[in-house]
């Protein structure tokens, strides 16, 4: 649940007790300022990079360098509200604060602290453009309007808080989060208008005039083409559908106990004996003590001394994938103990399992991550063949689908793996995915990303162009802003 104070957070010290992080360009601090102090009154715990937002903020904004105490904050934070102003798009800071809080699932909130010059100054840029592109902006720049725009951010920052209270979870960015369209409020309408890139003046319109769930199954085609509404008619037609597709029941979903039973499963599918069971449940108690900070020597020996137990492996693929995110050291430690080994051991071992082909995955993902010579030891060893086997095998896993292309993506930043990806059919898996699924917005996102890669070798980009795989990022992937016309 988000936290309840009068007192908000100042100190470097203090960002690791906040729930709320604010991320804004320097030029923005004392715009930014009296947002915090606002959130911070009605009793929310902010917090902010405050070294970068000092008087010498200059100096440090233009290294460009994420602290690593701004890092922890972010990863403990509840909601990520980023400020969005022209200085804020074209931020490097900016966009790797923004990657971060995607990338761990946070609550992102856009706020709006400037106002609008010009189209061209809003496009969305990079990383930020992947979050905030299906994502409803509330407007804080008008100073009329301030206080109402503020009072739906406090509304806005109760329901997650109510969500996380209820055991829901947050509203974390590509989280499927399936509401009743009857028990839609306001807000709700607005986000989900935003994820239809129905234009921002229009979804404030919907907003001023109050509009809820009840409202738009009450109202006719007519009704949203009116003079108060305005929506066209393809966006009419873009906003039935989606209404129809959340009336639709949700497929059910297989408890995870029911794959993975409490005493440890074998590659066979059949239950462990009492003594694998007494050394998987050894592992486990091993890996919990190594999820902070952990000795890669111990976690890999876990992983190799159970690799029949699935439980174990896909525990202890997620130990290695926290502890390695964009930490060299943490890599070559890792990779030096023999974690790549024995990932892709686990990912052999259990290649019907969806849960240890997405944690494998995502393992190595990470460990590939601006590392050239892990990326170049990972296929060595056989990794891109288990990624490719992982996508052959549960291509229709949207989580899956979404770690594979990226740890794909990763390894594509080498030029040899270049080659040997697209030797081994990974280009048509990357655009099946695709196709696979339309809606998933991270699955889309490391398509994407492993596309781009892939296409740094011109062999690899003609094949993806006589694939039409252009015409379907196209389809798939958020329209363009177009700058207005002088």
């Amino acid at each position: 649940m988000l936290a309840l104070s009068t007192v908000g957070t100042s100190s470097k010290s203090s960002m690791m007790d906040a729930d709320v992080y604010i991320s804004c360009a320097w030029k923005d601090r004392e715009k930014v300022r009296q947002i915090k102090a606002d959130l911070e009154e009605a009793g929310f715990v902010t917090s902010w990079d405050t070294d970068r937002l000092s008087n010498s903020g200059p100096a440090k904004a233009a290294n460009e360098v994420m602290l690593t105490e701004t890092a922890q904050a972010i990863d403990i934070c509840q909601v990520f509200i980023c400020c969005i102003s022209p200085d804020y798009m074209e931020s490097k800071l900016a966009q790797k604060e923004v990657k971060l809080a995607s990338y761990w699932g946070k609550c992102i909130i856009p706020v709006k602290v400037a106002r609008q010059q010009s189209t061209e100054q809003w496009i969305p840029k990079g990383d930020i453009s992947a979050a905030i592109s299906k994502l409803y902006c509330i407007d804080l720049s008008d100073s009329q309007s301030y206080q109402t725009k503020i009072r739906e951010l406090f509304g806005r920052l109760e329901k997650i808080s109510k969500s996380l209270a209820s055991g829901r979870g947050g509203l974390g960015l590509g989280e499927d989060r399936r509401i009743k369209v009857e028990d839609m409020q306001p807000d709700d309408v607005c986000q989900l208008l935003a994820k239809l890139f129905i234009p921002q003046d229009k979804i404030e319109s919907f907003m001023r005039n109050g509009v809820s769930g009840k409202d738009l199954l009450d109202f006719t085609d007519e009704d949203l083409k009116g003079e108060d509404l305005q929506l066209t008619g393809i966006q009419v037609k873009k906003l039935r559908k989606e209404i129809e597709k959340l009336q639709t029941p949700p497929a059910p979903r297989v408890p995870l106990s029911s794959v993975m039973p409490l005493g440890g499963v074998g590659a066979d599918g059949r239950p462990l004996s009492s003594t694998d069971q007494a050394a998987a449940e050894s592992s486990m108690a091993i890996l919990a003590r190594n999820k902070e900070k952990g000795d890669p020597t111990q976690i890999i020996a876990a992983l190799r001394g159970c690799v029949n137990d699935a439980r174990v492996q896909v525990e202890g693929m997620q130990v290695i994938r926290n502890l390695v995110w964009g930490k060299a050291e943490e890599q070559n430690a890792v990779c030096a103990a023999g974690g790549i080994e024995a990932i892709i051991a686990g990912m052999q071992q259990h290649r019907g399992n969806v849960d240890v082909q997405e944690m494998g995955c995502s393992a190595l993902g990470n460990l590939a991550w601006s590392n050239a010579p892990i990326q170049q030891r990972i296929a060595e060893l056989g990794g891109v063949e288990e990624i490719v086997r992982a996508m052959q095998a549960h291509l229709r896993s949207g989580g899956c689908m979404q770690k594979c292309t990226l740890a794909l993506g990763n390894l594509g930043c080498h030029p040899t793996n270049q080659v040997k990806i697209a030797q081994l059919n990974g280009i048509q898996l990357i655009l099946d995915a695709l196709q696979e699924h339309p809606q998933h917005q991270l699955c889309i996102q490391y398509c994407c990303w492993a596309m781009k890669n892939l296409c740094l070798n011109p062999d690899n980009k003609g094949q993806i162009i006589r694939a039409n795989g252009h015409r379907l990022v196209v389809q798939v992937a958020p329209p363009p802003r177009l700058a207005a016309q002088k």
